[in-house]
């Protein structure tokens, strides 16, 4: 039976602390108990960006707006710069054969698991985190789920509580809380994430008696009290988080996860890895490939225009874009080594399919497969599998469509770094090519030779506006060929900072995922193409 509002409130009232009372969730022993008893890949799922027959995509990623003419968006050179392949083969999808496909794609690219974004007051969710939860089930679907508490705000903690436990009471009934594809810990906890998550406590301006810390790990007490659970709470940080603040939290959650903060010497991961170990909590390793944001924002801030119609009218002079430099697979490839140096028993993925902030792995026109072959590859490493099965052998091209200094003309809308620089922007002014080898070999890079060794290798050149050519061979015998269908340009007609991957391997990866359906590739600037622009 759930819990009503009211009642619910009422309890909260009569367990708010008094002065002296005493604190009995700081260094519960059951924060150094494992996660996991298994290592999986979760990605971040952003639960209501999802195509199927009356639901569309988002204006920032619904390819109707990618081109720059024949749309609303014209004025803006095409609202959205992501190509999303969904889109056609799933708009006239049910609800749970989109779900199904969603999954059985997640896992073609490493993923095991999906955290759901989960605002308040956005109920559409629920009803696609349940239909997730009831098609894996029915069709034996290897993957897990829970649930990402995300930026709660408004209104009071036991009203935010009580909104939120009356919903998740619905999913977990409705799926089955012995449903095995939950993520939970050996000791059964049910893994919760949190992004900002902070915000669901009250947290008193004057922490006399407890810290900030304790109210949160309090509020998130109360709320898995309210769902008849146990938690095991992943913290988020998204900050050059201070030691005093890192160390209260560790005093009260189990683990925590990294959000979009690039890796660097000096990466925050490092510090948080070290102090968990210290406090026997738990590190999760987390890795993000791209960062660049479709989204419109108004100048200066975070404000999104939703709707398009409202990013033309405040017209180039009143938007920006936001971007964090990625070194093509750099900060993916450094993210994903630091994760598997520390044995971390979960790897984050930012993101399955925030497409609208260009961090996506979900299949896509301009990420193709570059990094999902990339996590796929580590993924074995870190499981301590062979990372090239068979004979497989790959080739990855990654390269930026212009050089970082190059003005985009006549839609040049502002894009504004955010996060600590850590890598230049001249930096991502190369081509690179990620080779995976059994073997040795002779890697040719338009027309520059390079001996490669077995494993992985990234080979780079200066960017120069023009085709990509990528041949590897060995014994005298070609084995890789990869000619990308998008080209570098020196003349940029609209801001395009996402970064372009394709492997040598892609038709078969495209095909796994979509079958038969043509290939949708990004040619904006290959001249021999027959809507080049330029």
């Amino acid at each position: 039976m759930h819990i009503s509002r009211i009642a619910m409130a009422m309890m909260l009232m009569m367990a708010q602390p008094r002065s002296g009372s005493r604190d009995l969730l700081k260094d519960d022993p059951v924060l150094s108990l494992p996660l996991t008893s298994y290592k999986c890949v979760i990605a971040h799922c952003m639960t209501n960006i999802i195509r199927y027959k009356g639901h569309k995509l988002e204006d920032s990623c619904d390819p109707g707006y990618y081109s720059s003419t024949g749309n609303s968006t014209a004025s803006l050179g095409g609202l959205t710069q992501v190509n999303v392949l969904e889109d056609p083969v799933l708009r006239e999808a049910s609800l749970d054969q989109a779900v199904e496909w969603e999954m059985r794609a997640a896992l073609r690219t490493g993923i095991d698991g999906f955290q759901f974004y989960y605002p308040l007051g956005n109920t559409i969710s629920d009803t696609i985190i349940r239909a997730y939860l009831r098609v894996a089930t029915q069709k034996k679907i290897p993957f897990k789920f829970t649930l990402c508490i995300s930026h709660p705000s408004g209104s009071t903690e036991a009203q935010k509580i009580a909104a939120f436990a009356t919903r998740i009471n619905s999913i977990l009934d409705d799926a089955g809380r012995n449903n095995d594809h939950w993520l939970r810990t050996p000791d059964g906890r049910l893994i919760v994430y949190m992004w900002y998550g902070e915000n669901l406590a009250d947290i008193p301006a004057a922490q006399h008696d407890f810290t900030e810390a304790y109210y949160v790990a309090r509020a998130y007490k109360r709320l898995a009290d309210a769902v008849h659970e146990k938690f095991a709470c992943i913290f988020s940080i998204n900050e050059n988080i201070s030691d005093a603040r890192l160390a209260d939290y560790l005093d009260y959650f189990p683990a925590t996860w990294v959000w979009t903060l690039p890796y660097s010497d000096q990466y925050i991961g490092k510090k948080i890895a070290a102090a968990s170990r210290r406090r026997h909590r738990t590190f999760t390793g987390s890795a993000f490939a791209d960062f660049y944001t479709s989204k419109l924002l108004q100048k200066g801030s975070w404000n999104m225009y939703h709707q398009a119609a409202d990013a033309v009218a405040a017209g180039i002079g009143g938007v920006e874009r936001k971007y964090i430099a990625t070194g093509l697979s750099l900060n993916f490839r450094k993210l994903l080594e630091f994760a598997i140096s520390e044995d971390a028993p979960i790897i984050n993925i930012i993101t399955w399919n925030d497409y609208p902030e260009g961090h996506h792995l979900a299949p896509e026109a301009n990420h193709n497969d570059g990094f999902a072959q990339l996590l796929l590859y580590y993924k074995q490493l870190w499981k301590k599998e062979n990372p090239l099965p068979g004979s497989k052998e790959i080739a990855i091209a990654f390269f930026k469509k212009y050089r970082h200094d190059a003005e985009p003309s006549p839609y040049n809308i502002p894009v504004v770094a955010f996060q600590q620089e850590t890598i230049p922007w001249a930096a991502e002014d190369s081509i690179e090519v990620v080779t995976l080898l059994r073997q040795p070999a002779t890697l040719l890079l338009n027309g520059n030779s390079f001996q490669v060794a077995a494993g992985l290798v990234a080979t780079r050149i200066p960017s120069r506006p023009g085709a990509i050519t990528v041949q590897v061979n060995r014994n005298g015998h070609s084995i890789l060929n990869l000619a990308p269908p998008e080209w570098i340009t020196a003349k940029p007609y609209r801001t395009d900072r996402l970064t372009y991957a394709i492997s040598s391997d892609y038709s078969r990866f495209h095909e796994d995922i979509f079958g038969n359906t043509p290939i949708t590739s990004s040619h904006e600037y290959n001249h021999t193409a027959e809507n080049n622009i330029n």
